[in-house]
């Protein structure tokens, strides 16, 4: 695998006989145009990708512009991949056909699958992508496009589209194993609750009392000013995620993150993961050292067991990017160090999707987590 810069609009290293190219792109740069350059010197071969919030992580660190991730035709990794606008409840079945036609492309079950949706309606896609499988699919990672304040610029993009709403699958297919992980890097509190009453991604009450009071108790009082106005809380609360038990490995439980990003005047509480009546939630704990040693964790879960790498994917919360500011490229850097120094691309997302191995095992969508894809 190789890696590829752009600087003023030219690329700074070419690969050998590319078999696809994945790019990642902060939204101030001109990345289609850059698609376009790489379309131009690499024709018919899948190039695909997704914008990041305020930078991209890549071997140097993490910086705003335009890089990408190609693979070449000695690493025995092909793919294949669909872009489609999408929406709301029609997304499952339109990520069911999307899937569907990338086992056609690769002529077989991919290995893995990298998802890059606009916000809003992961939960949909992850359905559909599971029916195409009859209840069994591939280990699936990946990330929501992001931009750089929440204003809907994000997009996601391929050589020959680009969406502002819809999603991206793409699936791999390798002679030699893909490897993969998704990690919280939280620890569950001793506050927790049970939701009483919810919609879609809002929860209305904790314990039959009103989200919003509840949550602001937890945290000692520390959004009590938008309490009654109710507002956007997104920045701070990243280091306290809800949490609620997905399955155990062991006596140890797995949790998956729920980010509440604004206060209703109502007294609800709004999330970036769907949530549903009968839930248990527990108050997370995290710190922005804990965020960056996550890396360490994500890291080595992925490689475990593995032989030697040819590249990898990186997947980081862009809420996390935001708690830990200039640390991102340490996360970066250590990641990189990790997988034995070999070429990789990382993207800052507003969600993550990943798999959770077990029996059986199941791609979920969470907030303000972390994920790895690594292809021996």
């Amino acid at each position: 695998m190789r890696s590829i810069a752009f600087r003023n609009g030219d690329m700074q290293a070419d690969a050998a006989s590319p078999s696809w190219i994945l790019v990642y792109a902060t939204v101030d740069q001109r990345y289609g145009d850059a698609v376009q350059t790489i379309a131009r010197r690499y024709p018919n071969v899948p190039i695909f990708g997704a914008t990041s919030f305020q930078g991209v992580m890549h071997e140097g660190g993490f910086s705003r512009g335009v890089f990408a991730l190609a693979g070449e035709s000695g690493d025995g990794v092909r793919a294949a991949h669909v872009i489609k606008r999408a929406a709301g409840r029609k997304a499952r079945n339109d990520a069911k056909a999307a899937a569907l036609e990338i086992i056609e492309r690769l002529g077989t079950r991919p290995d893995a699958l990298l998802l890059h949706a606009t916000p809003g309606f992961e939960e949909r896609l992850l359905e559909g992508v599971t029916d195409a499988f009859d209840g069994k699919a591939p280990p699936l990672y990946g990330g929501s496009a992001a931009d750089d304040d929440l204003s809907g610029n994000w997009r996601i993009f391929t050589e020959s589209a680009v969406e502002e709403e819809g999603f991206l699958l793409v699936g791999f297919s390798s002679k030699k194993p893909v490897h993969g992980s998704f990690v919280a890097g939280y620890n569950p509190g001793t506050k927790r609750g049970k939701v009483t009453a919810a919609h879609d991604r809002v929860i209305r009450s904790i314990d039959g009392r009103p989200a919003a009071r509840v949550y602001n108790e937890w945290l000692d009082g520390a959004l009590d000013d938008v309490l009654e106005i109710g507002g956007n809380v997104l920045s701070r609360t990243s280091l306290h995620p809800l949490g609620h038990v997905v399955d155990r490995v062991g006596a140890v439980p797995r949790y998956l993150l729920s980010h509440p990003h604004a206060i209703g005047r109502d007294g609800s509480l709004s999330l970036f993961t769907d949530v549903h009546v009968g839930d248990e939630i527990v108050l997370m704990v995290g710190s922005a050292d804990a965020l960056v040693d996550r890396t360490d964790q994500v890291a080595a879960r992925a490689a475990r067991g593995a032989g030697p790498l040819r590249g990898g994917i990186l997947v980081y919360c862009a809420g996390c990017v935001g708690t830990i500011g200039e640390r991102a490229t340490d996360v970066a850097q250590r990641f990189h160090d990790r997988i034995g120094r070999v070429p990789f691309l990382g993207i800052a997302t507003f969600g993550e999707q990943g798999c959770y191995v077990g029996t059986p095992s199941q791609n979920r969508h969470g907030n303000l987590m972390c994920d790895a894809i690594l292809f021996e």
